[in-house]
């Protein structure tokens, strides 16, 4: 498996121009590459970056959070944003009141649409989910420059802790993706 793995890592790497992800970066198939941060106190009421992209533009695939310690105090919201506008990814909407541990946080792809929630693990459907759409059941993308992703959430008192995961296609050869 690991030699496939490699493979397949080359024949990205020269279909995608030579682009070539950092050392701690680990190849996600058809998502591109996949770059992990560890879990961390949520924010409350500030934007805290969790991804740095630097070097030139990247097709984010995935945006992904996953509960680890359960949201405490007061009614909760969380937003996605990329630092430079600053451009929101998402319409703000998702509610995170008490989520349990394993609760999953996805990207639509559509800036429309809030973070869909799956509560406790329960699956989440990603891409564009309404079946109006001409991209209905695609991958969720967003192209963007450097600069950083970042979430924020509201909070009357107390904070969970959630870990994120990054799926993303380099569209520059010098293009890369950090963990924050």
């Amino acid at each position: 498996m690991a030699t496939n793995q490699a493979l397949v890592e080359v024949i990205y790497r020269i279909l995608s121009g030579g682009a070539t992800p950092g050392a701690a970066t680990t190849f996600a198939g058809s998502l591109g590459f996949k770059e992990e941060r560890a879990a961390a106190a949520d924010p409350q009421a500030a934007w805290q970056t969790i991804f740095t992209i630097a070097g030139g533009l990247v097709a984010i695939t995935g945006l992904i959070g996953v509960r680890t310690v359960i949201q405490a105090g007061g009614a909760s919201t969380m937003q996605f944003r990329h630092s430079v506008g600053p451009t929101v990814l998402d319409n703000g909407a998702a509610v995170i009141t008490g989520n349990a541990v394993g609760t999953i946080y996805v990207l639509t792809g559509d800036i429309a649409d809030p973070i869909q929630v799956g509560a406790a693990g329960v699956v989440v459907e990603s891409g564009r989910l309404v079946p109006t759409s001409g991209m209905y059941g695609s991958l969720p993308m967003f192209i963007v420059g450097a600069g950083n992703v970042q979430v924020t959430m509201t909070a009357a008192a107390g904070t969970g802790s959630t870990r994120y995961i990054m799926t993303y296609i380099p569209l520059d050869t010098a293009a890369t993706v950090v963990a924050a």
